[in-house]
């Protein structure tokens, strides 16, 4: 797209646009009473809607930013629920040696003799990690 027809276009929306805002300008005045005591008071009215507008948004925004603010304290929650590889992998790793520790000394003779058996399973390998490395 050549810059030229940019510009063009830019100079279209501008155009546009300012002649819409004088057609609203041109309508709010057609539609004003002729005394200046009437279209003080029609004035009046549009600003007091205005403000009426601008408090009902001002609600709404309130409103919308506090749901917001639920949604992301629910959801901060639901992520504190959650738990991580890395502490679900150090769980999982601590609960596989004491399963190998309670079985070897579970063969183990009285008194705590070891004995092949009990020496096996303590030979035998840690599983590997399986969400890390």
């Amino acid at each position: 797209m050549s810059r030229r027809i940019r510009t063009f276009e830019e100079s279209a929306r501008r155009e546009t646009a300012a002649a819409k805002s004088a057609m609203y300008t041109l309508l709010a005045d057609s539609t004003a009473p002729r005394d200046p005591r009437g279209r003080g008071d029609h004035y009046r009215s549009h600003l007091a809607d205005a403000h009426r507008t601008i408090e009902t948004l001002q609600l709404r925004i309130k409103d919308i930013e506090a749901e917001r603010d639920k949604n992301k304290q629910a959801r901060e929650y639901d992520l504190s629920l959650c738990v991580t590889r890395t502490a679900a992998e150090e769980a999982r790793m601590a609960a596989a040696r004491w399963m190998q520790e309670k079985a070897a000394t579970l063969f183990e003779d009285e008194g705590g003799v070891p004995t092949p058996a009990s020496e096996a399973i303590r030979d035998l390998p840690y599983p590997k990690p399986k969400w890390s490395k």
